[in-house]
């Protein structure tokens, strides 16, 4: 009886796939490669061939197994949603899909939304400006439907599952020492803290009765700085009275469907805010997450030492155009290649200290990029940009830079090591949930860069383009 060429077929692959070497359960690698004349484009595919002798660039050790990846997200501001809003239908929806779409964007899945006003609001706002509200009758979001929620939406109507964790940058300027929207202190008085607890109770169950998942809320961003936009001050100590006193009870007696958060901090001092706070057992019990921004990123790796059990978060990457340096534009963001560069080391180092998620801070700007702090004008960067003149939208390259993250590490996946055999250390890996492993790459000279990659008994080599990212996943 003759046998069926497609059954001898079928048969021989399931044989050759039997008898592949440990490493790899596939002969090629997929490569996808951005540039800046030739972003996100395939590299095409790599063979996959034995390895032999020690002329190794890196190693990937699957054994040696860190964190797990929660997802990546961004910020919705106010000023994002007045940006989008200048496109036509078309070119808005571009623009959401190329930020959450599961399947062609950058995956978006976790993201942030300020509590009242933050910097990029379009002006000054809490949620409650009715002086001595301690009940919260006065609590609204109606703001909020103009524009923070229609953005949410929209994302949502690609990303049906996103969530959503909230920050404040001012509280109700009646719980302040200054009574206004920028800087001062938050009164260390237990009456007002109570009313703050019960107003992020009540913004996460405002958001909930919208379909939104909102599922946590951190205390407070940057209370370290005052600025000539909305913030608030708070000693390490306010933290821990009002999260082991007044927020964290009141979550639990009310039955809030929340996490807390502690953050969002930015200060190199480990000593200030997680210690203080996550030292205290009281106040411990009730903090499920830690967020880092900016100088953040030196208290991380103490953290994930000490406070294994706690969930982290690099909650705001850096704007870029910084002030404070001299390359500053005080008239447009530069939104340039280097910017491109800096995000993505900061993306790696963060991951490399512990955290599990990684955010964006504005996901959309339009050409200026300004915030609401009119005494000094800092234009901002941003992944996408909406030009006002042309009503067009402008891919920047650190839109790439952290799509080549986002795009191929999925939620569960975990940091696996690699380990360099040189002084060239940009590369970084993942191992997904379905085995499969995301080897994200930068080469930031001006010079092509060989990479020989060992993964167990096998190996791949690729040439890096001069000034490029590069994925590659390997099965």
């Amino acid at each position: 009886m003759r046998k069926s060429p497609v059954i001898l077929t079928f048969l021989c692959l399931l044989l050759w796939q039997c008898f592949l070497p440990v490493g790899f359960a596939a002969s090629e690698v997929i490569w996808t490669v951005t540039t800046e004349a030739e972003p996100w484009r395939s590299g095409g595919s790599l063979p996959i061939i034995k390895a032999k002798g020690k002329d190794f660039t890196i190693e990937i050790d699957k054994k040696t197994v860190y964190q797990e990846i929660d997802g990546f997200g961004g910020a919705f501001n106010e000023k994002g949603w007045e940006a989008l809003s200048i496109l036509t239908p078309e070119q808005r929806e571009e623009a959401l899909k190329a930020l959450f779409d599961p399947q062609e964007g950058a995956k978006l899945n976790i993201c942030r939304v300020p509590i009242g006003a933050s910097d990029y609001a379009i002006d000054r706002y809490t949620l409650n400006e009715t002086k001595d509200d301690f009940e919260m009758k006065d609590f609204s979001i109606q703001r909020d439907q103009g524009c923070l929620i229609p953005y949410i939406k929209a994302a949502m109507q690609y990303r049906p599952d996103l969530k959503i964790w909230g920050s404040v940058w001012t509280p109700p300027t009646w719980m302040k020492t200054n009574g206004e929207y920028d800087g001062g202190y938050m009164k260390g008085d237990p009456q007002i803290y109570q009313a703050f607890a019960l107003y992020l109770a009540r913004f996460l169950e405002a958001y909930q009765k919208e379909g939104i998942d909102a599922y946590a809320v951190a205390v407070q961003n940057e209370p370290t700085i005052e600025t000539n936009y909305p913030s608030c001050l708070w000693t390490e100590y306010q933290f821990l009275a009002f999260i082991k006193d007044h927020i964290g009870p009141l979550f639990q007696e009310r039955g809030v469907k929340g996490e807390i958060w502690l953050g969002t901090m930015q200060d190199a001092d480990y000593t200030k805010y997680p210690k203080t706070v996550l030292s205290d057992a009281e106040a411990n019990k009730y903090i499920t997450t830690v967020g880092f921004q900016w100088d953040g990123l030196h208290s991380v790796a103490w953290t994930r030492k000490n406070y294994p059990e706690k969930k982290l978060m690099q909650t705001e990457t850096e704007c870029g155009n910084w002030y404070w340096k001299a390359r500053f534009d005080p008239n447009k963001p530069q939104n340039d290649w280097n910017y491109g560069v800096y995000t993505w080391k900061k993306v790696k180092d963060y991951f490399e200290q512990g955290v599990n998620s990684y955010m964006l801070w504005n996901m959309v700007l339009d050409e200026e990029g300004k915030s609401i702090d009119s005494r000094r004008p800092w234009p901002q960067n941003a992944p996408l940009v909406v030009d006002r003149k042309t009503k067009s939208l402008i891919y920047t390259p650190m839109y790439y830079a952290f799509k080549h993250f986002s795009f191929f590490v999925k939620p569960g996946a975990r940091l696996i090591s690699v380990k360099p055999y040189g002084a060239w250390s940009d590369a970084i890996a993942f191992q997904n949930p379905d085995g499969g492993i995301a080897l994200v790459m930068q080469n930031a000279t001006e010079s092509e860069k060989e990479v020989k990659i060992k993964l167990e008994k096998q190996a791949v080599t690729i040439t890096l383009p001069p000034q490029s990212w590069s994925t590659l996943v390997l099965p």
